[in-house]
């Protein structure tokens, strides 16, 4: 507990067994917890969601922003016995009376089915059967930091998309080694950047899009943050379908049509495996980023490595940066620190539901900051190699600056094995992209919309989205994918300020963050880095 702060409970009503059917809930057995800080005039509380409602089952009511007022109905469960399949006892752990000051049971039930969201205040008390399945430390720091790994992994398959590979060859190809530090500063920023997810997710109990929904100034300005959103969400798909049209194209000589075609039915079949839960598909994706990384590194060890260009790349590669390397650079950016990942790990760790008790929850924070570094410095490594493949093979050549998915393995095709094992990295990584990126668009979609539709029809619009034009481009221009998968990626950099400027403002917001916002000091770095990344994109 915090030396500034105290917690004042304030009963305001019990029911037996409201049920609220909404997007998150109340406190303890229908409590509703308030926050006094020091220095403050006046308690503010918000109520929210549908935990045990007031009245024997009158709704709660829970405003977002003037002009968005949405209301949540109850219903009457009394016979409800607390089942573990079903979002039980709703609790809330609020630090100045944060903007998302309720639990998030509900947001497990809606990574498993897609449905509706559902929230129940059982008036069981502190001890009931449901609360005992949330996490709490066990006293073994590796069972503690295994229960939070998954989110880490999920999110990692952004930084080895095909987006990435293309970057990486594009960096290799017109610079060598010389802008891996690029790279890695990137790789440095993106780990600090999913900590400030974790801790928006925790600590102020909202996603990023539920965040900038409710602090839109009108409805107007959230459509257009929502089209942002979505738009960078889509474009993302881009090269994640392109990848998997390449590998087909590689593996059986299909036109790239075919495999662009074909990822609509690939991407439901890994997504039908939400039914085993999302653990499953968890492993299946951590599954894809090593298979990944296998066959990458067998093929950077088959090229070979000029070590020591590769290390003074890494260390000091900035003091050979030319103009012309800018380009590049903001590809780097755009692929590796990507807008969209951002509103899926505060939506991810929403699926690790913890106790709303503040020694619990700091906890849950900080094993949850320390899980995506493996993943993370694991995806670094495999840019890396695909950086150094590039130097080797296509460094030098006449069109080296136009090289890209399509036409790579062509400059390593005296290797045994080497055009298979890109195809096998780019159809892993196109296929466990695409399936992040249609969990994005559904999470999007509803912070910022409040629509939810299940995960198969999310999927079959995304999917339709992302395949429309790539059917075009590929079916008409054929040799121009690479410059649209490099379109895309300084894109993406472009458009990565709409949501990393508001991931800081809310990190920094005493409002949203209570005793944990940023302190003066990292304010600053914050605030340092979102400017420094609208003058890259400036001077690009």
């Amino acid at each position: 507990m915090t030396n500034d702060t105290s917690f004042v409970t304030n009963m305001l009503a019990k029911t037996p067994g409201g049920v609220g059917r909404g997007r998150g809930g109340g406190g303890v057995n229908g409590e509703s917890y308030q926050r006094q800080t020091a220095g403050e005039d006046a308690r503010r509380s918000r109520a929210r969601g549908g935990g045990g409602g007031v009245d024997n089952g009158e709704s709660y009511q829970r405003q977002t922003t003037d002009n968005d007022k949405r209301e949540c109905t109850s219903e009457s469960t009394a016979n409800y016995d607390g089942d573990e399949d079903q979002p039980g006892t709703l609790w809330s752990f609020v630090e100045n009376s944060t903007p998302g000051d309720r639990d998030r049971d509900d947001v497990d039930d809606s990574f498993e089915n897609g449905g509706d969201i559902v929230g129940v205040g059982t008036g069981t008390g502190v001890d009931s059967k449901h609360d005992f399945h949330r996490w709490s430390p066990s006293g073994s720091s590796l069972r503690d930091l295994l229960h939070f790994v998954g989110p880490g992994w999920f999110v990692s398959i952004a930084y080895v998309d095909p987006g990435n590979y293309q970057a990486d060859v594009q960096a290799g190809g017109t610079a060598r080694y010389s802008l891996l530090f690029a790279l890695w500063w990137s790789s440095v920023l993106s780990i600090y950047v999913q900590i400030l997810c974790v801790r928006l997710a925790y600590y102020g109990q909202v996603t990023l899009a539920e965040a900038q929904a409710r602090n839109a100034p009108s409805d107007r300005r959230r459509y257009l943050n929502w089209f942002i959103a979505e738009f960078s969400s889509v474009i993302t798909d881009l090269p994640e379908v392109i990848g998997i049209g390449i590998a087909l194209n590689i593996f059986f000589g299909w036109p790239y049509v075919a495999g662009v075609v074909l990822s609509l039915f690939t991407t439901m079949t890994f997504l039908a495996l939400l039914r085993c839960g999302l653990r499953t598909l968890e492993i299946i994706v951590c599954v894809f980023v090593g298979i990944m990384s296998i066959a990458l590194w067998i093929e950077m060890g088959f090229v070979g490595v000029n070590t020591k260009e590769l290390m003074e790349g890494w260390a000091y590669g900035f003091t050979k940066v030319t103009r012309n390397d800018m380009f590049a650079i903001t590809g780097i950016l755009g692929s590796v620190v990507m807008p969209h990942n951002l509103y899926l790990h505060t939506a991810a760790c929403m699926s690790r539901r913890v106790r709303r008790e503040e020694y619990v929850v700091r906890r849950a924070v900080r094993w949850s900051s320390i899980e995506p570094i493996l993943p993370i410095m694991v995806s670094f490594f495999v840019n890396v190699a695909v950086v150094s493949i590039s130097s080797e093979s296509v460094y030098g050549s006449e069109n080296a600056a136009d090289v890209g998915l399509t036409d790579f393995c062509s400059y390593f095709k005296g290797l045994r094995g080497g055009c298979v094992f890109w195809a096998i990295a780019l159809l892993a990584a196109g296929q466990s992209s695409a399936i992040t990126t249609t969990f994005t668009g559904q999470y999007v979609m509803d912070g910022f919309l409040n629509i939810r539709l299940p995960v198969a029809a999310r999927a079959v619009v995304t999917r339709l989205v992302a395949i429309a034009p790539c059917i075009v481009v590929s079916a008409a221009f054929p040799d121009d994918l690479n410059r649209m998968v490099n379109v895309v990626n300084s894109a993406l950099s472009f458009l990565l300020p709409f949501a990393f400027t508001p991931l800081v403002k809310y990190n920094c917001s005493v409002e949203y963050m209570g005793a944990y916002a940023a302190g003066r000091c990292e304010r600053a770095a914050l605030y340092a880095f979102a400017i420094a990344v609208y003058l890259i994109n400036a001077v690009a």
